[in-house]
């Protein structure tokens, strides 16, 4: 499942029946109530590397944090969205966010957009903005070192320059 898709269901889940469907998927003229979802991914940050096997592959677990606005449209959308920060910071939610790898660390607050600047729309509408961090872990192909060829060379001192060639050979466990 991507991360989009985790989110959409932990948001669909507690919307409590009110339809959830992703903002550039929302047909013109569709009929409220429903909840526009659109997801604004920050850059990763710092991942845990393990150790890379004799295959060259190497575990990567990684966060990545995501603003996640939510754009209700409809009285009955803007009530779920009114309520949404709380039911998703309930234990049962907090569970079902565990399980798809997801951890809300901002519910935001509702914001109400005024009937002025939500062009025709004669609905009330509001958005609520969450922090939602994705954990993913996968494997990334990093090679092996096979061998390693090169040439020592000294200079200065009392002694005459040397130069000699080495090749170190990584050897593998059986």
């Amino acid at each position: 499942m991507t991360p989009e898709n985790a989110i959409l269901t932990l948001v669909t889940a507690a919307a409590g029946g009110v339809s959830v469907i992703p903002s550039d998927q929302v047909e013109p003229g569709a009929l409220p109530p429903y909840i526009a979802m659109a997801v604004r991914w920050v850059e990763a940050g710092p991942a845990e590397e393990g150790l890379v096997d004799d295959n060259g592959n190497q575990p990567v677990h990684d966060h990545r944090d995501a603003t996640v606005e939510l754009r209700s449209v409809g009285a009955a959308a803007y009530d779920v969205l009114d309520k949404i920060g709380l039911t998703l910071r309930h234990p049962v939610y907090e569970e079902r966010a565990e399980a798809l790898a997801l951890a809300l660390f901002d519910a935001g607050r509702l914001q109400l957009v005024p009937r002025e600047s939500a062009g025709a729309a004669s609905e009330r509408l509001g958005v609520r903005e969450l922090g939602i961090r994705y954990a993913q872990t996968y494997v990334d192909f990093v090679g092996v070192i096979e061998t390693v060829t090169g040439t020592l060379t000294t200079t200065g001192g009392l002694q005459p320059s040397l130069q000699t060639p080495f090749s170190a050979e990584i050897v593998t466990a059986p």
